[in-house]
């Protein structure tokens, strides 16, 4: 009986592995499957009207191609790979923009292929550059004959951008501009006409990059302020005398932040002030005109108040409505519309100004400057005039008509920008 037993065993165990062979013989039939070597690494890289595919091999010597296929479009590569690490880079051509889905595979010189794999890749086009803009310029400038030009911050996917422009030899000058480039020298560049172009990438890490056409621009221009001069200013600390080092009305176009115009803090003695007997120091309103040697057009004013410190409340700006040729003494002494009055102050007593309307001269604009003095730098001080349509003059009155700090204001520098 046992020996019964374990005969039986020993069919049942043939018969069992008879069955597991039934399940692999369907993968042998034919012979043994052997499979080319896979690729070590991939990747696609987005491009124009077309991607590209890396890819790494190790030891794969026997390699004899690398077939991608995708829609109804196949490129078989023929390779030659070395031992040890090895790469390659090809260009698939894929002409319509949009995504697209690759499956992969190698083949050996024994005609063995390997395993699929997949990849995906996007194609840009026509498309993608019509969404593109050349970045923008803040500002534009000139000193000594050369051009600065300011810009506003890249987008994120701004690769860099070129400028284009006559020098002053009449030679055509193309300066490249890296995207973290914020302000960028133009030699020998005196107008503010010239041409840009920007470069993009469609995605962080794309191998084609894209350019928008030129543009033929014309930004806004900070004038030079060779020309300029003070015409008139009613009082600054140190007056009449225009030869000092400090507070002179001319230092509001010196280029100079910490330099400032401020007005007169000097005492008077009581009875002797000329405007008014009563008071013992120079009131607001004050005004300064400045002088600009010739007409320019105007698009923005940009005043600077002096560095920490907030005497300065409200500016208003002005230029004439008339001819300039025909503005009288009266007129560049006018101290605008809005009126000033102290009650039982201790310097300026009851002082009074009512007001003046001038039809001579026209409001371009107005800033109030914040209570803070805190503001350590030229860009916190800073506030912009904006003219509600571009004005061509040859004057710009600046009225502060009221300050926080007994009567005194100053200011840094004043800068005129057209196009």
């Amino acid at each position: 009986m046992k020996k019964l037993f374990i005969i039986s065993l020993i069919i049942l165990s043939l018969a069992s592995c008879e069955n597991m062979m039934d399940v692999h013989k369907k993968f042998t039939d034919g012979g043994e499957i052997v499979y080319a070597p896979r690729l070590d690494s991939m990747k696609f890289y987005a491009g124009h009207n077309r991607v590209f595919f890396k890819f790494r091999t190790l030891n794969a010597t026997n390699l004899k191609a690398v077939e991608l296929y995708w829609d109804d479009e196949q490129l078989i590569v023929p390779v030659t790979m070395s031992s040890g690490y090895d790469s390659m880079l090809i260009e698939v051509p894929c002409k319509e923009e949009k995504s697209y889905t690759f499956k992969i595979r190698t083949t050996d010189e024994f005609g063995n292929h390997s395993l699929w794999e997949t990849g995906f890749a996007n194609s840009y086009g026509e498309m993608f550059i019509q969404s593109l803009v050349n970045r923008s310029i803040k500002s534009f400038s000139v000193s000594d004959n050369n051009g600065a030009i300011t810009w506003y911050p890249p987008t994120s996917n701004l690769v860099r951008s070129e400028v284009r422009y006559t020098n002053t030899a009449q030679q055509e000058t193309v300066i490249s501009v890296p995207s973290a480039q914020m302000t960028t020298q133009c030699v020998g560049q005196t107008s503010n006409r010239f041409d840009v172009r920007s470069f993009f990438l469609p995605e962080a890490d794309a191998l084609d990059t894209f350019a928008v056409t030129w543009e033929s621009v014309r930004p806004l221009y900070q004038v030079p302020r060779s020309k300029w001069s003070i015409k008139y200013c009613n009082s600054w600390h140190g007056m009449p005398s225009l030869t000092g080092t400090a507070n002179m009305p001319h230092f509001i176009i010196d280029g100079d932040f910490t330099s400032f115009w401020h007005s007169s803090y000097a005492n008077y003695a009581v009875g002797t002030h000329p405007l008014d007997p009563t008071i013992t120091r120079d009131p607001p309103p004050f005004t300064i005109i400045i002088d600009f040697g010739e007409d320019i057009a105007i698009e923005q004013v940009d005043l600077y108040r002096r560095l920490n410190n907030n005497n300065t409340q409200l500016v208003i700006a002005y230029v004439p409505n008339i001819d300039p040729l025909l503005l009288t003494e009266a007129d560049f002494k006018w101290l605008g519309p809005v009126s000033v009055s102290f009650s039982n102050h201790s310097i300026f007593k009851n002082y009074f100004y009512s007001g003046v309307a001038n039809s001579n001269w026209q409001e371009v604009g107005r800033v109030e400057y914040p209570s803070d003095s805190n503001f350590d730098t030229p860009e916190k001080n800073q506030r912009i005039i904006n003219p509600p349509t571009p004005v061509v003059a040859r004057y710009l009155k600046l009225i502060l008509p009221n300050t926080r700090s007994n009567g005194n204001v100053s200011l840094a520098e004043v800068f005129v920008s057209g196009r």
